[in-house]
């Protein structure tokens, strides 16, 4: 390790204990993209709190982002990882540029972040924060900003990553067609291990050796697995529950590659489905199939979420989803979507465009009976869309 004895930063040069994900060009197109972002914003140094975002930066991947965790980009020096110091060894280790400033567990985070902008000259500089980052504590975030403030101004900087991450280049398009076909696999071991008599635990079971075993990762949030009732307990999972006949069987389940993920909803039934459940499901599978159609390039994506609605009004179901798509890429717990960026909403006007990914479909919801509900993951591209989900649209029956 090479490390100035005045310096903050810590630096390493010898092999990386992993491989990174993505090229060394690739990286560096999304530092220049961000430091452009920064030029127009008129920000001297951008500090990310975000953990998507700091993975999408440098690399750097851990789950310890429940300790303040930041990365901070300047026009004059490689991006740096701010973390706690057991978490530094995932920079130093694993990521692009592979520079760190770690504390202890005894210090005061704000105190050494500061002191390393001060290191990067930038004091009396524009700081770009995000305020909206849900890993910062509200008395850090003041802490911080007042310190700042001190001695240059701060700017709120909120998705300027996010930004960016809306259009997925082409190498992390790679994995979010892995995920794909990870989560599409897995949904048949879930619907395999489900029969008249069989758990829920043991439905789980198959499902996640399934996502393990074609090298899927972590994902944001868990499968989601549930049968008769239970359906209804919206992002409820596996409890134990034995399956009789005439259960509803609702799977939502996520692949991840390289933190990026694909997800995929099936409905399936024990038994016969009674004529209700068969005219929901065909309701959502016509929604589904219109839904897909109407995904092209250049299109308002409040325009294309009517179509969602249109097929509500014209079967007279009262309660039309609030949206009908979110946006799917890296993911870290608590979320494994992308929503918060983009969503297929009736306030969203910006057009579709290729690159974008999302999670597409809803679900019909009659409490305390059952939920029905089919997706597919899906690419935007230059003509229409391509879906990297894979299993047949209908109702499964076991």
């Amino acid at each position: 390790m090479r490390m100035n004895k005045t310096s903050l930063i810590e630096t390493r040069t010898d092999p990386l204990i992993m491989d990174l994900p993505f090229s060394e060009g690739e990286y560096q197109r999304r530092l220049n993209a961000c430091r452009q972002l920064m030029n127009e914003d008129e920000i001297d140094a951008f500090i990310s709190f975000t953990p998507e975002n700091i993975y999408y930066l440098t690399g750097h991947d851990t789950p310890g982002y429940y300790y303040l965790q930041a990365c901070v980009v300047t026009h004059g020096h490689d991006p740096v990882v701010f973390t706690r110091k057991i978490e530094s060894f995932n920079t130093l280790g694993r990521s692009w540029k592979r520079k760190t400033c770690p504390y202890g567990d005894t210090d005061n985070p704000v105190t050494v972040l500061t002191a390393l902008l001060r290191e990067l000259g930038c004091e009396n500089k524009r700081i770009g924060l995000e305020s909206n980052a849900w890993f910062i504590t509200s008395s850090q975030y003041l802490e911080l900003n007042e310190a700042l403030q001190k001695s240059g101004q701060v700017t709120d900087a909120s998705g300027l990553i996010e930004n960016l991450r809306m259009i997925k280049s082409e190498e992390e398009l790679v994995y979010i067609r892995q995920a794909g076909k990870i989560c599409s696999a897995a949904m048949h071991s879930a619907f395999e291990a489900s029969h008249e008599g069989a758990n829920e635990n043991d439905v789980a079971a198959a499902t996640l050796a399934k996502l393990a075993g074609l090298g899927g990762e972590y994902a944001g949030l868990p499968p989601f697995i549930s049968t008769g009732p239970r359906t209804t307990l919206v992002h409820s999972t596996w409890a134990g529950r034995t399956m009789v006949k005439g259960d509803v069987l609702a799977y939502e389940i996520p692949g991840v590659r390289a933190r990026y993920c694909a997800a995929l909803y099936r409905t399936g039934v024990i038994g016969n489905p009674s004529d209700d459940i068969q005219r929901g499901c065909g309701i959502l599978l016509e929604l589904l199939e219109e839904l897909l159609s109407a995904l092209k390039p250049g299109r308002p994506i409040n325009e294309i979420h009517q179509v969602t609605l249109e097929v509500f009004r014209r079967h007279n179901f009262p309660a039309a989803p609030r949206r009908s798509a979110y946006a799917l890429g890296i993911n870290y717990p608590p979320d494994w979507g992308e929503g918060h960026i983009i969503s297929f909403t009736e306030k969203e006007t910006r057009p579709l465009q290729p690159g974008m990914v999302f999670h597409a479909g809803t679900g019909i919801y009659e409490y305390p009976r059952y939920q029905l509900a089919f997706s597919e993951s899906v690419i935007i591209t230059d003509s229409g869309y391509e879906t990297v989900t894979d299993f047949p649209r209908e109702i499964t029956i076991r």
